[in-house]
């Protein structure tokens, strides 16, 4: 389970558990002589705000059953980021904690690249819950608060997958995306949001490393390769993010059971739009005509429209989707003459610019829908709704592609959740 920094306590009784708690590893430091000097009242409401988020976190992790373990980070990388619960004061609650057998320290982080680096793993044993709610974790007394950066750039990734947030200066433009951003948060945090299963501990960990819980929907907006013009996608800590599609059937919003409502072949008519020619009849990603490799197609199609180039090799879990005597070469020529009109923008490494159009649409999706009062969650580009406010999204989402492609041939598709 990854370390969340935005988790505090919400109900009176864990807040004061958790001030008896630091106000226990305060006196060990005391007395153990492992401080020289007495903290000072800003360095102490510091401590006190780690060992909250330290406590709320390793009440979650017990709350999973599970033998995962907590990943908290070390490096001063990440350390010093200005985040308020990082710093010297949350490496020192992890030290104090350990030294007084509240939590066992597993494999300490380790650089396996010059940017990568495993988080250090702890997790909490029996002796912690003489001072936690941890027989039964009490999750629910647990909130989490948005998280203090809305809107990231990030650099291009590197030769491992990783890439770094750029520091940027704020213009009118990072301000209305910080804003944008924060509205949907507000209106989702007062949501009626649910998830089923979650009676007694009941939690789990989604796919990312990150709880499943209900109060996690707080949402950022991420911009790739140093340029605003690239990505722009939804993501942060939000529950539904983290889920098995599978597992999405679960959610209860207003009580109901869910629908996804998406749009359909979306990344590929957008690059129509960009090429100005109109929109086809048919399923875009069927180019044998008879629903043959249509999986494989939509993966090589929007490898095409990312790629800066040729193709060198099949993209990946891409090849078995098409008959044997296909090679790449002859597949590729295949979706160039279905796609002519478009065929001119494959391996012009417009994937990210079309990703950028896909996030502003959905920005607009969500805005008229809130407006409407509708919850909805999103999904890059989909979103979940009450089964009750389908077709409320289903019209929000034809309109708003109608706008961005100025045509009305929007594959707009609804998915009730069973």
């Amino acid at each position: 389970m990854m370390f969340d920094p935005q988790l505090r306590a919400k109900s009176a009784e864990l807040q004061a558990a958790v001030r008896r708690l630091a106000d226990t590893l305060l006196a060990y430091e005391a007395e153990s002589g492992s401080r020289k000097r007495a903290r000072k009242e800003p360095d102490a409401a510091k401590f006190y705000v780690a060992v909250e988020a330290l406590a709320c976190n390793l009440i979650l992790l017990r709350a999973t059953g599970s033998n995962s373990k907590l990943a908290v980070p070390r490096s001063h990388a990440v350390i010093w980021q200005g985040n308020a619960v990082l710093g010297q004061h949350f490496l020192a609650a992890i030290d104090l904690l350990s030294a007084m057998s509240l939590i066992a320290e597993g494999r300490r982080g380790y650089r396996f690249s010059d940017r990568a680096k495993m988080r250090s793993l702890i997790e909490p044993l029996e002796r912690l819950a003489d001072h936690l709610p941890l027989a039964p974790p009490e999750w629910r007394a647990i909130c989490q608060l948005d998280d203090p950066v809305l809107v990231i750039l990030k650099e291009g990734k590197d030769e491992d997958g990783n890439a770094g947030a750029i520091a940027y200066r704020e213009t009118a433009q990072s301000k209305k995306f910080g804003n944008q951003v924060r509205s949907i948060n507000r209106f989702l945090r007062e949501a009626d949001i649910e998830v089923t299963g979650q009676d007694g501990s009941g939690l789990s960990l989604g796919k990312d490393g990150q709880i499943i819980a209900p109060y996690r929907r707080s949402l950022r907006r991420i911009f790739n390769n140093g340029t605003w013009q690239h990505g722009g996608r939804l993501a942060g800590a939000a529950f539904w993010l983290s889920m098995e599609r599978a597992e999405r059937q679960r959610i209860r919003i207003d009580g109901q059971r869910v629908a996804e409502v998406d749009y359909g072949q979306l990344f590929p008519r957008l690059a129509y739009v960009r090429a100005g020619a109109p929109q086809p009849e048919g399923d875009l990603y069927d180019v044998f005509g008879d629903g043959t490799g249509r999986d494989g197609c939509k993966k090589l199609m929007n490898a095409l429209l990312f790629a800066k180039g040729p193709l060198k090799n099949w993209p990946r879990d891409t090849r078995q989707h098409f008959p044997g005597r296909i090679n790449l070469r002859t597949a590729v020529e295949l979706i160039t003459a279905k796609h002519a009109p478009i065929a001119h923008l494959f391996g012009k490494g417009l994937g990210f610019q079309l990703m950028r159009t896909e996030s502003d649409m959905l920005i607009e999706v969500l805005t008229e829908l809130a407006i409407a009062g509708v919850i909805a969650l999103p999904l890059h580009d989909a979103v979940l709704v009450a089964e009750s406010h389908a077709k409320v999204a289903h019209k929000a989402m034809t309109s708003v592609f109608k706008r961005w492609s100025c045509s009305n041939r929007a594959i707009v598709s609804v998915k009730f959740h069973q």
